[in-house]
């Protein structure tokens, strides 16, 4: 019965969107883009442009060094690395409400920047896609950012990725081959949906078990906003890869209701959202529940001060339930989290210090990332950091592992980083 509803929604919602595209009003635009709307910069933002016909060409070249130390000081080799990035975004528009856009990456990395010390070359194409706009109506098919969720660190409502320390670290999601659409409805409301055609955690090995259309990844929300609040309320399924079942029905997916809020009381941000897995015959609140609750304070001008609580139902409460592989991805692999962030900016904002942490409740174990940026001019920045990785032996973020491939790992020495980032 949810299955099928939630099937139907999704179904109104494009075959809507997209009828709408072949009767268009180019006189009836609503980007959505004021206090934090729908459009953004980055490419993940919803709204239709009203620039200029032609091609925007832009990216960044990115070069890191990492040092990787050893655990204590008394011995132990000290690893070096190095990691070069060139990521290149294309945009093409014929015509105001269409466009296309193509984000390919060339990476490098040598040494320690890589986990197992091994060399790797790539290059892919992260996003490539279409989209159309007409006024309140968008539709975007191919390769894009999704990415849904109030919190900074971890997303529950985001089921489309998988859940790393990137999002700590501010990483742009990966992109899903998918379909996506959104509809606002006058200043307050909006509907968006998406059809998927990946699993989340990107798994080579998913992609034979998602040809069926009862296996694809979806989700269709309404978002409304009222006064300083904004809300959100849906349906989505998940469909990830799990190295425990039978390899002949490797993916599993799951059906979710999501919401989201967030809004502000005084001087305080303030933000939610939760997914509860529904339609299972062996349903527990206590399993079945993920959440990321939030709050961010700015005590001083140029002082911020941001902690999140995060819970994964699915997540193990004992480190020797935790599995190799998510660990060598730095997946999330407990049950329990909580997130610190603080920020001082100075310069006139061209100098700024962060220090991130994770804790896992469940193990006691935890990561620190301080990092110094200090942008130089408006195009070119550098970065000094680290990653401090604390906790027992067999713990989460201990970091030693043996894998079959590999052999033994340790992921949890302290490391050291600089980078430099130019962008054009």
């Amino acid at each position: 019965m949810v299955r099928t509803l939630c099937t139907t929604l999704l179904a109104i919602l494009l075959v809507v969107t997209t009828a709408a595209a072949a009767d268009r009003d180019d006189n009836n635009w609503d980007d959505w883009d004021e206090d934090g709307g729908w459009e953004s910069d980055n490419g993940n933002g919803w709204g239709a442009t009203t620039a200029q016909p032609g091609v925007d060409l832009s990216g960044y070249l990115e070069t890191t060094g990492v040092t990787v130390l050893p655990r204590n000081a008394r011995g132990g080799d000290t690893q070096v690395g190095l990691q070069t990035v060139l990521r290149l975004r294309g945009r093409f528009e014929p015509e105001p409400f269409l466009s296309a856009t193509v984000e390919t990456e060339f990476l490098d990395r040598r040494g320690a920047a890589t986990p197992a010390g091994a060399e790797t070359r790539q290059i892919y194409f992260d996003y490539l896609y279409g989209s159309v706009a007409f006024g309140p109506l968008d539709l975007r098919v191919g390769r894009q950012p999704l990415a849904w969720g109030t919190a900074y660190a971890f997303n529950p409502t985001d089921l489309m990725n998988p859940s790393t320390m990137a999002g700590l670290a501010g990483v742009e999601p990966p992109g899903i081959t998918a379909i996506s659409s959104s509809l606002t409805v006058g200043d307050r409301l909006g509907l968006e949906g998406y059809l998927g055609f990946e699993d989340r955690s990107r798994h080579a090995t998913a992609l034979a078990d998602l040809s069926g259309a009862d296996r694809l990844p979806w989700g269709v929300r309404g978002r409304a906003f009222v006064g300083m609040w904004d809300f959100g309320l849906g349906l989505a399924r998940s469909a990830e890869y799990d190295p425990r079942t039978d390899q002949d029905d490797a993916v599993r997916t799951a059906d979710y209701a999501v919401t989201e809020v967030s809004g502000s009381i005084g001087p305080v941000l303030l933000y939610g959202e939760t997914a509860i897995e529904v339609g299972t015959g062996d349903w527990q609140l206590k399993r079945s529940l993920d959440a990321a609750v939030g709050a961010r304070w700015d005590p001083l001008d140029r002082v911020s001060l941001q902690a999140e609580y995060h819970r994964r139902g699915r997540g193990a409460a004992d480190p020797a339930d935790y599995l190799p592989a998510d660990l060598l991805a730095r997946r999330l692999v407990a049950r329990d989290y909580v997130v610190g962030i603080g920020t001082l900016s100075m310069m006139d904002d061209n100098l700024r210090l962060m220090v991130s942490s994770l804790v896992n409740l469940n193990d006691r174990s935890s990561a620190v990332l301080p990092e110094l940026s200090w942008r130089i001019t408006d195009d070119f920045q550098t970065a000094l950091g680290a990653s401090i990785f604390l906790g027992s032996k067999q713990s989460e973020f201990d970091g030693r592992l043996s894998d079959e491939d590999l052999g033994e790992v340790d992921l949890g020495r302290p490391q050291l980083f600089l980078r430099a980032t130019w962008y054009f």
